[in-house]
């Protein structure tokens, strides 16, 4: 299971782009996902942030668990008091898609040509935000209470 290290945005914004081969850009906030061996694995990128809105990136594939969607929330809402949290993804990524939509992030549109010179799927985005709400329903969301048996 993954962890994540938090702290080291330069060093975990300078591997992320280097290892999945990103062109550099400013960057508010960075979060590293680490293996059990404390190795990066993965980035969380926070930019772009208005006042409002912060775009998310997040690198590292089959790493995401339900514990990192909760930080990710929390640091919405704690670090940055945002009201939206935009994700970009490309069309294709449907399991993405279908993942974010179930908890809580809304299709807000598609982006032609985000990814390529022609329009076609294959260089669409898909452009997805969570509203305050849905990141404070993330964010503090706790786990049930079993009921004593009597």
């Amino acid at each position: 299971m993954p962890g994540l290290l938090i702290g080291n945005d330069e060093q975990v914004a300078n591997w992320t782009y280097s290892t999945f081969n990103i062109f550099p850009q400013p960057v508010d906030k960075a979060l590293g996902i680490i293996d059990k061996a404390g190795n990066l694995i993965g980035g969380i990128l926070f930019q772009n942030f208005n006042g409002v809105n912060v775009e998310l990136s997040y690198y590292g594939p089959y790493t995401i668990t339900v514990g990192i969607c909760r930080i990710i929330a929390q640091i919405a809402i704690s670090h940055f008091n945002a009201g939206r949290l935009t994700v970009v993804t490309s069309r294709r990524n449907k399991r993405l898609i279908r993942g974010l939509c179930k908890i809580g992030f809304r299709l807000e549109g598609i982006q032609k040509c985000l990814y390529g010179h022609i329009d076609n799927k294959k260089n669409a985005g898909v452009r997805l935000v969570a509203f305050r709400e849905d990141l404070s329903r993330v964010a503090y969301k706790t786990t049930p209470e079993k009921k004593n048996a009597v």
